[in-house]
């Protein structure tokens, strides 16, 4: 078995691998130097390639049991990966260690002064290049990737894991065995559905509702099976209160999708636990152990799609991302805000799925009255008074909006001339590319973006929306869709029913917007008007 240890330089793998007294150790450094024969970093690239392919030749002509051998992904923009290195080891492992320590240490060493003028947001985007780009590699050769962290009792726990991968342990092999046991079951004719768990196919994590469970294991976000091996050390302790189970609800925004298709529910949960929730809510093929990572969902799926499946799948946060985008067709399971672990990931060619129901700011935040009274058409006020209160109450749509969705590849096209300044606030708020347009003037753009949100200040009967919602589609079918208004009349909501939609209020009035200064019969003060103090004084 030949382990390779990667991290970024002084991330520890020395200190970590002086620890290790059960298998044969191998500093790369070292031993790049015997085979070069003095300095290798004097060397070219072409020939630092060179001396990496004989120090694979070397290390895969060695007979011990196990073999455990240091090297570095990238330097900066260089990737010292190889090919060869791919082939090589059986299972990656990879040191994590803070940006924050990181740049303390670079700034004391002397071999790697060089790195310590990089901010410690660019050692943070080094440092997520090489995982996620050595946990790529790892997928393409159905390889194991595992994280670990610097600190000293994930480092004493790690001695600890090198004997259970001794002993057979393997995240590919555990999906291979589950992918076994559902071909057994199901068979290709039928798309097959793989479903989340925890906040996918139930609503509540399961562990925190029944177990009263907290743990920062997965604080990280690598959702490896390293992390999976720390929670089953944790779980050796947990107490389950199975009087609990009777109040967990199903998430039918997902399970009526999948309830009448075949579909197996995949969870990196407690075994007996989600046995006995599988029979308390009536599911189907439920497959759960701590052990069921990142790297075992996305094997699952993709031995799955090789033996000629097709498979849809469902998940709600990162240690569901992988197995997503590896399926024919993944979907996003949002509900009302984004798991925090997929803020900065690209959601690109996800489905996702929230609760299609209108969130109304009036209805929850008691400081925004002051700023709804100003922009109520009976206020009297006009003007620049006017337009700060739209700016405000916009901010605060786009930062509910944000809790939803993350801001990478989402647009927000604000209609003029109503929109305007309320729009301007929704994109404070929300953040992502902004756009504007007039619908009486102006073509609607082209929107490439996967999500964009219309914004208007007032929407009254809706069916403009619709018309501008049509012309974006035919540009971009698969575009997600979300509204977001200062006002919609409260008979426009149906219309938006297959939409996310964010107001301020809900109105039961109706009106149409002449140049006037106050509501009569059926006419009323155009917003446009009022926020650009073009209001001429007339009833």
């Amino acid at each position: 078995m030949k382990i390779a240890l990667y991290g970024m330089p002084c991330a520890g793998k020395s200190t970590l691998m002086d620890k290790i007294t059960d298998a044969k150790v191998i500093n790369g450094s070292q031993e790049l130097r015997r085979i070069c024969g003095g300095s290798f970093s004097e060397l070219s690239e072409e020939e630092k390639h060179q001396v990496r392919i004989k120090y694979t030749e070397y290390i895969n002509g060695l007979k011990d049991e196990v073999i455990v051998s240091d090297g570095h992904y990238s330097f900066m923009e260089n990737v010292a990966f190889t090919e060869a290195d791919g082939d090589l080891y059986d299972i990656f492992i990879y040191l994590y260690c803070s940006p924050e320590t990181l740049k303390e240490r670079y700034v004391l060493s002397e071999k790697n002064a060089k790195f310590s003028d990089e901010s410690i947001e660019s050692i943070r985007q080094w440092q997520e290049f090489e995982i996620s780009n050595l946990r790529d590699e790892c997928h393409k050769r159905n390889k194991d990737f595992y994280v670990v962290s610097d600190n000293e009792e994930e480092q004493n726990m790690f001695l600890e894991f090198i004997s259970l991968l001794r002993e057979g342990f393997s995240s590919y092999d555990l999906a291979t065995d589950i992918c076994k046991q559902i071909m057994e079951q199901f068979n290709k004719q039928d798309i097959l559905y793989i479903v989340d768990g925890d906040k996918t196919i139930i609503t509540q994590d399961s562990y925190r509702f029944c177990c009263n469970g907290k743990t920062k294991i997965f604080d990280g976000d690598f959702y490896t099976g390293y992390q999976s091996f720390l929670f089953e050390k944790e779980l050796q302790t947990a107490s389950i209160d199975k009087s609990k189970i009777a109040e967990i609800t199903i998430n039918n925004e997902v399970y009526d999708i999948v309830a009448s298709n075949n579909y197996v529910v995949l969870s990196s949960g407690i075994k007996d636990l989600w046995s006995d929730i599988a029979k308390a809510k009536n599911l189907g093929t439920v497959y759960a152990s701590p052990y069921i990572s990142a790297d075992v969902k996305y094997y699952v799926i993709k031995q799955l799609r090789e033996h000629g499946y097709t498979v849809f799948a469902y998940g709600d946060s990162k240690i569901d991302l992988y197995m997503l985008r590896e399926a024919d067709k993944g979907f996003l399971y949002i509900g009302k805000r984004i798991s925090r672990s997929l803020k900065n990931e690209s959601l690109s060619g996800l489905v996702s799925i929230y609760d299609h129901s209108v969130v109304v700011l009036a209805d929850e935040d008691e400081e925004v009255q002051d700023d709804i009274a100003i922009c109520k058409s009976n206020s009297g006020i006009s003007g620049s008074r006017l337009a700060a209160a739209h700016v405000r109450l916009g901010e605060k749509i786009g930062k509910r909006i944000s809790t939803v969705f993350p801001e990478k590849n989402m647009s927000i096209l604000v209609l003029e001339r109503g929109g305007r300044f309320f729009g301007d606030g929704v994109y404070m708020g929300a953040g992502g590319i902004f756009y504007s347009m007039n619908p009486k003037l102006d073509d609607t753009p082209v929107i490439k973006s996967e999500r964009v949100v219309i914004v208007d200040s007032v929407i009254n009967t809706g069916k403009s929306i619709m018309r501008i919602i049509e012309e974006i589609k035919k540009n971009n079918p698969g575009i997600d869709v979300v509204i977001a208004a200062n006002v919609i009349q409260s008979e426009a909501v149906e219309l938006f029913k297959d939409y996310l939609v964010f107001a301020t209020r809900l109105s039961k009035n109706s009106f149409v917007g002449i140049n006037q200064s106050k509501q009569t019969g059926k006419t009323g003060p155009d917003t446009a008007d009022r926020l650009f103090n073009l209001i001429e004084k007339r009833y």
